[in-house]
């Protein structure tokens, strides 16, 4: 019977706040994380509800996450039951919101939260257990060393991972039996809120447009693949690149915006023509990438310096000097 472990609960975190897994695991509270997480191990052995209880309560009295915590919880607790091909009964919407305001008040103990749940517990169906496989799927965390998913994207942010599943979407949508430099560019115009879609849609480029490109360019397969098609050679070699220019940049993980960096590089696939039909060469884009990178670097040299302020202030505090306005003080 396994619980969820901090890495699960990053991953979800990830989703509920449609952030990054790095940025997520910044965000939890890890002591509180792991003590939420030990009351449910300490009743492995016990039944499925009374552990599902004491991992859902756990969550909520502990409060790993600042914001999102009780969705944490609630999602934490389905991917337990998930494991064991089980679902829970959720219905009327307002059940679910009022046992877990009930926990949080202190007015609902575990037994009760045991039964509530035991009650509602059923075999979970083939499309419902998908579902929950997708929403808390792991994916890259560095600092927790999450293995990369199925070791065929290493290193891969979830918004560039969510750029190649869409791209493989694409060709499968267009009945294109390869996946081609053009779906990954349809796959970074896809995720919209990282980096590369920012960039181009600066430049004018749209994903509508890109499609309608590709089609005038490729047109549609007569019958949809048969299987998950392949990344063709120049695809293949679009993904080296990305790895290459985040390694060059000084980076641990490949983002959408070293996907962009390695369509560019490539230079000679359909997404290249596409990109300059649309009026986005080359220069322009790596000029817009490098803006953006470097005024990220800017942020985050900020955001250290500011870190390290903190750690001197503690160290002053802890030497009974007082930080005060920029100075010092003798306590």
């Amino acid at each position: 019977m396994n619980v969820p472990d901090v890495a699960d609960l990053v991953v979800i975190t990830a989703r509920v706040l449609e952030i990054d897994t790095r940025e997520a695991f910044d965000l939890i509270d890890l002591p509180a994380a792991e003590a939420a997480l030990a009351q449910a191990r300490n009743r492995r052995g016990e039944p499925v509800g009374q552990v599902a209880a004491a991992l859902l309560a756990g969550l909520i009295w502990h409060r790993p996450l600042a914001q999102g915590n009780r969705q944490l919880a609630l999602l934490a607790m389905l991917q337990f039951l998930g494991r064991q091909d089980l679902g829970l009964d959720l219905e009327p919407a307002t059940a679910a919101r009022d046992l877990i305001a009930g926990i949080a008040a202190g007015t609902l103990a575990e037994p009760a939260v045991a039964a509530w749940i035991a009650g509602r517990l059923h075999a979970q169906p083939a499309k419902e257990a998908g579902n929950m496989k997708r929403l808390t799927r792991r994916g890259h965390c560095e600092p927790l060393a999450v293995p990369a998913r199925a070791g065929k994207f290493p290193h891969f942010t979830d918004r560039a991972y969510r750029a190649v599943t869409l791209a493989e979407a694409e060709a499968i949508g267009l009945r294109h039996n390869y996946v081609g430099t053009e779906h990954l560019l349809l796959g970074v115009l896809g995720v919209g809120d990282g980096v590369a879609a920012k960039v181009l849609t600066g430049l004018g480029v749209s994903a509508p447009e890109a499609k309608a490109e590709t089609e005038q360019i490729i047109g549609r397969g007569s019958e949809p693949p048969s299987g998950q098609p392949p990344f063709t050679p120049r695809s293949k070699k679009v993904l080296d690149l990305a790895h290459g220019e985040a390694k060059r940049l000084g980076h641990n993980y490949v983002g959408t915006e070293h996907l962009l960096l390695g369509l560019v590089r490539e230079g000679a696939g359909v997404a290249a023509q596409i990109l300059n039909r649309l009026g986005a060469d080359r220069a322009a884009i790596v000029e817009a990438l490098m803006h953006v990178l470097r005024f990220t670097a800017v942020l985050d040299e900020n955001d250290r310096l500011h870190a390290e302020i903190e750690r001197l202030r503690l160290l002053l505090r802890q030497h009974g000097v007082e930080p005060h306005d920029g100075a010092t003080r003798s306590a």
